[in-house]
């Protein structure tokens, strides 16, 4: 599903910063990130391009839409951060959020984003490692440092060597020359740690069923990245994963989001295989609410509280 906000970094920014020393150019690229959530940012845009803000604002009522009794201080976790845009998403709608996110750039700028030069951090947890069936470790496939595709799905990396001059999106040349091992974690292994969310984004570059398979308890809502139709086999799967978890869970899906939800009503598991065996989007967010019993008490239950 086509992410808002997420394009190519500014070129003239780059290019300033590289004409001095590491510290200095580190330094300017943890600003660059911390103005992406901030004041001054939100001015910048209501004079060059207005509609910026209009599209973010519909994305954050698409979210309060979608996630029936989300209350303030909830949990959610954000897997497959990237560069925190979701992450800004979820804190305006109140949430305590868990980043979690392989790439090494990426936390670097979330933590300038979220908690550096700041008075009071946002309540933003960043986990270092990527999210899979188990705890251990894995080969990532990179692109580039900070890249928005940087994956461990093989067949991911292939079909983008193959499609570079249609892809658009954040991208170092899709060579996917280097590997590099990365912790791994489960979901529910960061349900242990961090608590119950309230809602699980999951969006890790076709490594969604490997992810799924690492969550062996209902969440109230959940919701995987499917591009299509090459990983309409894999989405089917998912589907199938999530059914087995909560057998009145119900799916829906959108291509995007401030466009709102696709279909009227939520189905179950197997109208929404036949819904997902014929659907024609390239890419579409698929959410899933399993009617899971927790209480608020227990769903906001962390450790740490």
């Amino acid at each position: 599903m086509r992410r808002l906000f997420r394009g190519r970094a500014s070129g003239n920014f780059d290019r300033a910063a590289s004409g001095i020393g590491l510290p200095g150019r580190n330094c300017m690229l943890d600003l660059r990130s911390r103005l992406k959530s901030s004041v001054i940012r939100d001015v910048y845009w209501i004079v060059r391009d207005p509609e910026r803000l209009e599209l973010r604002k519909r994305e954050v009522q698409f979210y309060e839409s979608v996630l029936g009794g989300f209350e303030k201080g909830f949990i959610i976790f954000d897997i497959g951060a990237n560069d925190g845009a979701k992450a800004d998403v979820f804190l305006r709608l109140g949430a305590q959020v868990v980043a979690v996110e392989p790439d090494d750039t990426c936390c670097r700028n979330l933590e300038a984003r979220f908690a550096k030069f700041r008075l009071h951090p946002r309540p933003v947890t960043i986990v270092a490692g990527a999210v899979s069936s188990s705890i251990g470790a894995a080969e990532i496939l990179i692109d580039g440092p900070g890249s928005a595709v940087n994956t461990m799905n093989t067949k991911w990396a292939e079909l983008l060597r193959q499609n570079r001059d249609n892809f658009e999106w954040q991208h170092c040349g899709l060579e996917f020359k280097e590997t590099k091992s990365v912790k791994t974690t489960t979901i529910d292994a960061l349900i242990a740690q961090h608590g119950v969310p309230f809602f699980v984004k999951i969006d890790v570059e076709g490594h969604e069923l490997s992810t799924l398979r690492g969550l062996h308890q209902p969440v109230p809502y959940l919701s995987f990245e499917a591009n299509l139709p090459e990983f309409r086999s894999e989405g089917l799967q998912c589907v199938q994963v999530l059914s087995e978890l909560a057998k009145a869970g119900r799916f829906n899906y959108a291509s995007e989001v401030d466009q709102g939800l696709k279909l009227r009503n939520w189905v179950p598991a197997e109208k929404f295989s036949v819904v997902l065996e014929q659907c024609n989007e390239r890419s579409i967010e698929v959410f899933w609410k399993s009617h899971a019993s927790s209480t608020c008490q227990e769903i906001c239950s962390s450790p740490h509280n």
